[in-house]
């Protein structure tokens, strides 16, 4: 079988017979601008109904973006294959990545433009795979990083993304061989040749050191990268398996049943855990602060921020909880004025005053509200939000998370649940 033919084949294999719409992600490179090509020629080679479309990002991050964008619209019209394109707006904040932040807005775009149900295609090769893996060993990555790029993922669920070229031996020399060969035109991205980016640096200073020493490096590090990643896919399963069992219906992870797993697979469950609830990989350094509140104290003000989330433990269970669910600080008393056995009573709502006591039940002993709320499982981050129904500066009634009670002492026709939910709902 020739280059070229594997070439094609590598995405007709991958396309075929699943899907019947494919999307290919479309820079202008000559990568992009190979796929494209192969993607119109099975097309008109196939049998099976089969749909081509393109999508252009436009991150406007070079001055050139307008004539790569002008060139794909064109090219898509040579090959009579519909185009669309998206302007994003790339803004790094400090110590982002251009390239994350970059990356990140393109699947974005891609998600949202692509037709549902279609295959989106990648161009990305085996040299690509390569400089990859060697990247995630300068840091420090385990075999989940080692496995370089997936062939096959999915962002949202409307849509897969696919690589074929990455561990199928279709590298760079393979892909210019055949735009040559086919009298293809394609951009070139003058940001490649800016070493102070680390896969510049590698690409064009040190994979050409070691090709020349190892001229089958990529194959090889691909390979390996296969390979870790069919390991990861086993130790993913496995920690699965064990994640279903110790979690609650809360999504909750049970720290006692972390507690009876080998040390090695309580990591995996915790990484697998974290990336299910909030999409996002914990680094080993987050993850040593995670096991840390496995063994704190019970209630122990304890948390792991990792983003716009907080890794927090209550009552042996470990919870993800987004930023915008933590109250650290009392919300604003108000003051209404409410109907009370015909006589108008001003009647006020106040938060996070957890050191006062109060007996709520009959034939129980006066607690504080911070007590109560641990009994009634109210969570740490969500007691300074629980509203304290006061009368006269007597407690009245008390949210204890879902439940709103009224304390004995003023239990009448006027001061019944219900008519303090409906207080609550006026405020």
């Amino acid at each position: 079988m020739s280059t070229n033919s594997q070439l094609v084949k590598t995405i007709q294999s991958c396309v075929s017979p699943h899907f019947s719409s494919v999307t290919v992600a479309l820079s202008g490179g000559v990568d992009s601008a190979a796929m494209l090509h192969a993607c119109a020629t099975i097309r008109e080679q196939s049998d099976l109904p089969f749909s081509v479309n393109a999508i252009h990002i436009h991150h406007g991050l070079s001055p050139n973006a307008d004539e790569w964008l002008a060139f794909c619209h064109q090219l898509c019209e040579q090959l009579h294959i519909p185009f669309q394109y998206q302007k994003v707006l790339v803004q790094v904040a400090p110590r982002q990545s251009l390239e994350a932040v970059a990356r990140n807005a393109r699947y974005a775009a891609l998600d949202k433009l692509a037709p549902a149900g279609s295959l989106v295609l990648l161009a990305q090769h085996e040299d690509d795979q390569a400089e990859t893996v060697l990247l995630q060993l300068k840091r420090g990555a385990g075999p989940k990083g080692l496995s370089g790029m997936a062939e096959r993922f999915t962002k949202s669920s409307s849509v897969q993304y696919a690589r074929p070229w990455v561990n199928s031996g279709v590298g760079k020399q393979e892909i210019l061989r055949y735009a040559e060969q086919h009298k293809l035109s394609w951009v070139e991205d003058e940001s490649n040749q800016n070493t102070s980016f680390d896969r510049n640096f590698l690409r064009n200073d040190i994979m050409p050191m070691l090709k020349d020493k190892w001229p089958q490096i990529s194959k090889t590090i691909s390979r390996s990268a296969w390979l870790c990643a069919s390991q990861n896919q086993l130790v993913e399963t496995i920690a699965s398996e064990a994640l279903q069992k110790i979690q609650n219906e809360e999504c909750a992870l049970s720290l006692s049943g972390l507690s009876t797993l080998p040390n090695a697979l309580a990591a995996e469950v915790i990484r697998l855990w974290s990336s299910i609830q909030i999409g996002l990989t914990v680094s080993a350094a987050q993850l040593h602060e995670i096991q840390k509140l496995c063994v704190a104290k019970a209630d122990q003000k304890g948390r792991v921020q990792v983003e716009n989330w907080q890794c927090r433990s209550f009552n042996q269970y470990l919870f993800w909880v987004g930023l915008d669910d933590v109250v650290e600080m009392p919300l604003p008393n108000q003051h209404v004025e409410i109907e009370i056995n015909s006589k108008i009573e001003r009647m006020e709502v106040t938060y996070g005053d957890l050191h006062r006591r109060v007996s709520l039940f009959a034939n129980r002993p006066t607690k504080t509200l911070k007590v109560w709320m641990k009994e009634a499982g109210v969570k740490p981050w969500k007691r300074m939000a629980m509203p304290i129904i006061c009368l006269n500066e007597q407690i009245v009634a008390v949210q204890l998370g879902d439940k709103l009670v009224v304390n004995e002492q003023f239990k009448d026709k006027a001061l019944t649940p219900s008519a303090m939910k409906s207080l609550i709902e006026q405020i």
